[in-house]
């Protein structure tokens, strides 16, 4: 999560992006030994809206994290949890609270965003389906969820760059190129 891109951490763009947009509360999940070097103490300070959850068996998968997030927003009797990837610099502000308006007007089981037909995070999952995140095991995410249920909404979006996803060095080393290229 402490990869620079253009003078930031990777991590900590996806969340400083969660932090200006409509969410009430954003739970930030990381690993117990995590010395969050990535997170720059202001965010903790500037924002009372932050939550940091250290879990000790985040390393057991995407499951575990969920639930780790989930147990909290419960906790703060969230109606709606929406799920973001740290390792997604390029989520906007703009997704997000479009997000969140259509979640408003609408209350349904989830809305997905999704890029060339397959949904993917940014996720809002109603609190209808909280048993069911209960349920994910090992390294299943929502997506599981939002594939057997039809009472939701997907939003098309058509710009790829808000989806890249650096989980690999390969795919930070690419994406590094493909900046200095600009």
């Amino acid at each position: 999560m402490d990869l620079p891109i253009n003078g930031k951490c990777l991590g900590s763009i996806s969340l400083e992006t969660s932090l200006d947009s409509q969410l009430d509360k954003v739970i930030v999940v990381v690993n117990q030994e995590d010395p969050l070097t990535w997170l720059p103490s202001k965010f903790l300070v500037a924002h009372s809206n932050c939550i940091v959850k250290r879990s000790k068996l985040s390393n057991e998968g995407q499951a575990v994290s969920l639930k780790a997030g989930l147990k909290i927003a419960q906790d703060l009797q969230a109606d709606a949890v929406m799920v973001l990837l740290a390792d997604q610099p390029f989520i906007s502000q703009k997704l997000l609270d479009r997000l969140i308006s259509i979640y408003k007007i609408k209350r349904p089981d989830f809305i997905a965003s999704s890029y060339n037909g397959i949904q993917r995070p940014p996720i809002i999952i109603n609190s209808i389906l909280y048993p069911e995140l209960w349920k994910l095991e090992g390294d299943t995410g929502a997506r599981h969820i939002i594939r057997n249920n039809n009472q939701g909404i997907i939003v098309k979006e058509n710009e790829e760059i808000q989806f890249i996803d650096i989980d690999t060095p390969q795919q930070y080393h690419c994406l590094i190129k493909s900046i200095r290229k600009c």
